[in-house]
Parts: C-alpha cells; sequence; structure tokens
C-alpha cells in the first residue's frame, strides 16, 4: 500500500509540475504573440483611418472570394483536362466524367437571357 501511494503521488507531483512548466510557457508565448498581432491590427487600421468599410470590402468580401475562387478554379481545371494526377486520383466517383466534357462547363457557364 505504501509503494502505490509512494509511485501514484510522485506520478502525480511530476504531472502537475509539467502542467504547470507547459502552462507558463505557453503563457509567455501566447503574451509575446499578443503583442505582435495587437500592433499589426492597429497598423492596419491607421492605414485604413476614416476609411473602415474599405477595410471591410478587402477584408471580408475580396480575400476570401479571392481565396475561394482560385481553390475552385484549380478544381475545376482537374476536373476538365483530369491533370494534374496526384488530385484526380482522389476523386469520389472513379471512372465517371474523365476527363470532364466541356458541354456541362458551358451550359453552367453560358447566361441564359429567360433568367
Amino acid at each position: 500500500m505504501r509503494r502505490t501511494a509512494f509511485i501514484l503521488g510522485s506520478g502525480l507531483l511530476l504531472l502537475v509540475a509539467f502542467w504547470n512548466s507547459v502552462t507558463w510557457h505557453l503563457q509567455r508565448f501566447w503574451g509575446a504573440s499578443g503583442y505582435f498581432w495587437q500592433a499589426q491590427w492597429e497598423k492596419l487600421l491607421s492605414t485604413f483611418e476614416g476609411m473602415e468599410w474599405m477595410l471591410y470590402f478587402i477584408g471580408a468580401i475580396q480575400v476570401p472570394g479571392l481565396l475561394f475562387w482560385s481553390f475552385n478554379g484549380f478544381l475545376l481545371v482537374v476536373d476538365t483536362t483530369g491533370k494534374p494526377n496526384f488530385i484526380s486520383r482522389y476523386r469520389i466517383q472513379v471512372g465517371k466524367n474523365e476527363p470532364a466534357g466541356q458541354t456541362w462547363l458551358h451550359h453552367g457557364v453560358e447566361l441564359n437571357g429567360d433568367w
């Protein structure tokens, strides 16, 4: 019983010491990192001072839109050409529409005057 209490007590003591050490290091890192990001945000706000709508337009509309269309444009090229091969081998429906014909793309992009 004494031996079990010694092993469990020592293990618990080491675990608590390790946890406190990790927590202390993470708090120091996060504090230093937080000051950096706060300084960057203040620099950005001072750049767009008086034009917050422009910051909204660029940060909330343009950046996500460009990321979305660049990634999906790449996937569109993969669907229409079948290249690069390292991406097209992970398609869900293997053997179907390889490479996808141009007609479905033209029908999807075509602007119809009846809408």
